[in-house]
């Protein structure tokens, strides 16, 4: 009795990962594709529906991290993002208005 206990125990443990997985909704793609212009020291770009992150190339004097003061997000209609940088910040990220969100094309540049 304890035996088959233990047998319908273990096949239970077994199947709860496999019933799980097929009842768990699939993860959503939030990727988007669409075309971005980058202008200035950006290393690298990653994009979702609604955010952005940038990573900068690390400035190579002092002169170079003064003058990098804002990171502008713009779309062909004239929609515009300004985000705000240190000195010497090497990344941002921020969420995207609507208006740019929903652009077929973006250009990030560092001022």
């Amino acid at each position: 009795m304890i035996k088959a206990l233990m047998i319908a125990g273990g096949l239970a443990l077994a199947a709860t990962p496999a019933a799980l997985t097929a009842l768990w909704p699939e993860a959503g793609n939030d990727s988007v594709t669409r075309k971005v212009a980058l202008t200035g020291p950006i290393e690298s770009f990653t994009q979702t529906q609604d955010r952005i992150q940038v990573r900068l190339i690390p400035a190579g004097s002092d002169a170079e991290r003064l003058m990098r003061r804002t990171l502008v997000v713009s779309s062909v209609d004239g929609s515009e993002l300004m985000i705000p940088l240190k000195p010497g910040q090497t990344w941002a990220s921020s969420e995207l208005p609507p208006a740019l969100a929903d652009a077929g094309a973006l250009e990030i540049s560092v001022r």
